[in-house]
């Protein structure tokens, strides 16, 4: 299979990669955590390295001799530290692999259970060694009965097939869930919101410029005095500059001029024109003071943004893991249709040779007891059959692939063979991958970081307020607009003021609780990454155990398959008289070997699900589909 180039952009995000053929053999690499590790995390480190210096010593002790260790050496390889922990000990890999002497070969399991687009060629083979056994051991009535019999399960399939035919690999279905999903491209936006925000908390530090007018008229109802003006007429225009600093202090730059006209007959400028530049500094110096108070909005947005970028890189995964699923589902949908169309039409053809021999050997109890088994069978069938078309909807749902639409009846063909061979896997070194590659490890860290910066702010606001303010003005006076600000320019006039403010609200009880409520939550956001940290490392050992488990289970229900299938082909060769017990026999054994081989089936079925399940516990499922997510517009 060759590789697959595939581009998508969502939002912000861009996700490329070329999709890659399920591997033989699983070499899993030792992935080291970052040097700042958690204490839970390193703590658990240190135990695995503990456990497995002991096992080393203890193998160094029991080793025979020289030309084991130089054997066992050569078997296992040695697990080397990173570079950016150089200080860990090497060690030797812990392989878990079961045996795989007595394993069948995956194409004789495959044949066992083959998709209905196999099945043709599969009934062909076998009808070709059912003759040649046939002619050794005088056995023509089996083969006569599985040429009926392969008529009759081809006729069923053709139920399965519809006009519109699309075959499809993995790859192809990862490509297209990549592109279309509605789930990834949702969450694709999510990063780029978190970056707006991210601008928000930034641009509280922008300089603002503004620029204010007004007019104001009075007609004063006052006695009549030659010194209290009743009538008025003031027009004023202001503009600056104000802008927030890191520290905390904020500065403001004001430009204003004034026009002021009233009815005083003795005022010397009239209208006067009065003009004034002043600079304000305020300065926090407990409460509100310093860099980490005032740029923690930016940091929490900043921690929040690689929140969004690890869930939306969590989304792609489970969005992946759930394609796969849903195509090895399909997959084994269609070949237990085969399965079951195999052991219908068996049921049926014995059912015809029950009501050929009625008055014969068989009585009319035989031929009901035959029909009602092959109606029955018949009934599964058709179950089988709506299971492919819900499995279809379920894969086409993930994909949200336009040229497949739910509303078009759509025949999926996987082409993709499930996988039947053993993995080599290092417990440790899954482990330790999965700490250092899951998501959700990182979310809980960037909590963690959000509950600190709270935590600092929260302590800062329970302080006292005290601020220190400075003001400084310079007034110039005229009988115009341009007099007014030449005089200003002699900065002949000048003031200044300088204050503190101070206060302290009694008790401080509303800043105290919400101070002791961030420790809380900086206490639980860490208890919390405790927690997604023991369960990362229960999915990574889950995911082990089913591996090894389904693998091991291959090779038992494969030779029952094969006993199930010798036990029915010497019950067709008898020739002797039909009685209900033998009839009951034959019908229990084409019903055991249809539950055998679909009980393989879900074997094989759930091993190639597993070897994805782990890849997702360990956090590699996007490496190991090939699957590049960068941050771009």
């Amino acid at each position: 299979m060759g590789k697959r180039q595939r581009q998508v952009r969502c939002g912000k995000w861009l996700i490329s990669g070329a999709a890659v053929p399920v591997a033989i053999l699983l070499v899993v690499a030792c992935r080291s955590a970052s040097v700042d590790l958690i204490p839970s995390i390193a703590t658990y480190r240190d135990r695995m390295l503990a456990e497995h210096a002991d096992s080393a010593a203890t193998a160094e002790n029991s080793r025979p001799s020289a030309w084991a260790e130089r054997t066992t050496r050569a078997a296992l390889p040695i697990v080397r530290p990173v570079a950016s922990q150089s200080n860990l000990p090497q060690r030797r890999s812990l392989v878990t692999q079961v045996p795989t002497t007595s394993q069948p070969s995956p194409e004789d399991v495959l044949r066992q259970i083959p998709d209905p687009t196999e099945v043709r060629a599969l009934f062909a083979a076998r009808l070709k060694e059912l003759e040649r056994e046939a002619a050794r051991r005088d056995e023509q009535r089996v083969v006569s009965n599985y040429r009926r019999m392969v008529d009759e399960a081809e006729r069923l399939l053709a139920e399965l097939s519809r006009p519109d035919p699309i075959r499809l690999s993995l790859a192809e279905c990862i490509q297209r869930a990549i592109e279309h999903s509605y789930a990834i491209r949702i969450e694709a936006y999510n990063p780029a919101i978190s970056q707006t925000q991210l601008v928000e908390a930034e641009a509280a530090f922008d300089a603002v410029f503004f620029l204010d007018s007004a007019w104001q008229n009075l007609d004063a109802a006052t006695p009549p005095s030659q010194l209290a003006a009743g009538q008025s007429d003031i027009r004023s225009i202001s503009g600056g500059i104000r802008k927030l600093l890191p520290t905390g202090m904020q500065v403001s730059t004001v430009l204003s001029q004034n026009r002021r006209k009233t009815d005083l007959s003795f005022q010397t400028l009239n209208p006067a024109y009065s003009s004034s530049f002043t600079a304000t500094i305020t300065q926090p110096l407990l409460r509100g003071f310093g860099l980490d108070y005032n740029r923690s909005q930016v940091n929490i947005q900043r921690a929040q943004l690689e929140i969004a970028r690890e869930i939306f890189l969590q989304r792609v995964r489970d969005t992946l893991q759930q394609v796969e699923q849903a195509y090895w589902r399909l997959a084994q949908a269609r070949r237990s249709v085969s399965i079951f169309a195999a052991s219908t039409a068996q049921n049926f053809i014995t059912y015809e040779n029950m009501k050929g021999r009625l008055g014969h050997d068989a009585t009319p109890v035989e031929v009901a007891n035959s029909e009602s088994r092959w109606r029955n069978s018949r009934v599964t069938f058709l179950e089988t059959i709506k299971n492919v078309r819900d499995a279809e909807d379920v894969l086409k749902l993930l994909m949200n692939d336009p040229e497949l639409l739910l509303s078009r009846d759509i025949e999926l063909i996987p082409t993709a063979a499930p996988v039947a061979v053993p993995f080599a896997l290092d417990h440790f070194a899954e482990v330790r991958a999965a700490l250092d590659a899951r998501s959700e490890i990182r979310q809980a860290r960037a909590t963690i970081e959000q509950t600190r910066i709270q935590t600092a702010a929260a302590k800062n606001q329970s302080m006292p307020q005290l601020d220190l303010n400075f003001n400084y003005e310079v007034q110039g006076i005229g009988s115009s607009a341009d007099a007014s600000f030449d005089n200003l320019t002699t900065n002949r006039f000048r003031s200044f003021t300088v204050s503190v403010n101070f206060s302290y609200p009694f008790g401080n009880r509303a800043r105290r609780a919400a101070y002791r409520r961030a420790q809380l939550q900086e206490s639980q956001a860490v208890v919390g990454l405790n927690q997604v940290t023991d369960g990362v490392v229960q999915e990574v050992n889950n995911a082990i155990r089913t591996l090894q488990v389904r693998y091991s289970q291959i090779s038992p229900q494969f030779q029952a398959v094969l006993a199930a299938a010798r036990n029915l082909r010497a019950l067709q060769a008898r020739t002797q008289a039909i009685n209900p017990n033998y009839l009951e026999t034959e019908l229990s054994g084409v019903e055991q070997l249809a539950n055998g081989r679909n009980r393989l089936l879900q074997v094989i079925t759930d091993y190639n699900v597993g070897v994805v399940d782990l890849e997702r516990a360990k956090g590699t499922l996007l490496q190991y589909n090939n699957v590049v997510v960068t941050d771009q517009p």
